[in-house]
């Protein structure tokens, strides 16, 4: 197995402490051990959560830059490495939707999660199809948009809108309308990763056509 693949294998790792670390804020005595950090809106569960998944993302970058330079592209890295990366963002997406703030209101919107995964299986099944019949879709740059976004909300969320949870000025760090943000942020990334998705199969609308006997 050359590096490339290990650092690919690496991502899944960091994802599973991730979720397991994330996980302890479900228990009942989680307040006790896991208190909020000084006048933040987030606890060391949370802030490892984040970091986790930020360096789980870089990896990405790493294992992809390295198979190309060193011309050591395998066909497991390409099947591992989207595994790996739809892994890390859909579990982040399907454990964030289930955070409430302090007023009951959803941090990220059960919907928008459901949207990203639904996108995700539609341009997969449509990369397996061209797959088969030999073609290669390439990532266009809405698709690209929509990773850069995903990034840089995640981390955000898991924090619980830090720092947006300090507009109120007042250092409590309970903004009401955190969440607000947080979800038009989220149903920003939501569109570009919509519309690579209509670009896809726009392009390659073809691939979905049956050969004429």
């Amino acid at each position: 197995m050359n590096t490339p693949n290990r650092i690919t294998l690496a991502r899944f790792a960091l994802s599973f402490v991730m979720i397991a670390v994330f996980c302890l804020s479900f228990l009942p005595q989680s307040a006790d051990f896991a208190p909020k950090l000084g006048t933040t809106n987030f606890t060391w569960i949370d802030l490892v959560s984040a970091v986790t998944f930020v360096i789980a993302a870089v990896t990405d970058s790493i294992d992809g830059h390295l198979a190309r330079s060193k011309n050591i592209v395998t066909d497991f890295g390409k099947f591992l490495d989207p595994l790996a990366d739809k892994f890390l963002v859909d579990s982040s997406l399907i454990l964030l939707s289930t955070r409430l703030d302090r007023f009951g209101n959803f941090y990220l919107f059960p919907l928008i999660t459901v949207l990203f995964i639904g996108r995700d299986l539609a341009v997969d099944g449509l990369r397996m199809i061209a797959t088969n019949k030999g073609k290669v879709l390439a990532a266009n740059k809405y698709g690209k948009l929509k990773t850069v976004l995903q990034m840089i909300v995640i981390p955000i969320l898991y924090l619980n809108g830090f720092p947006f949870n300090y507009l109120d000025f007042q250092g409590r760090g309970d903004f009401a309308y955190t969440n607000v943000i947080t979800n038009v942020l989220a149903a920003i990334a939501l569109l570009a990763s919509l519309f690579s998705a209509v670009v896809y199969f726009v392009q390659n609308k073809d691939v979905l056509k049956e050969k004429e006997s």
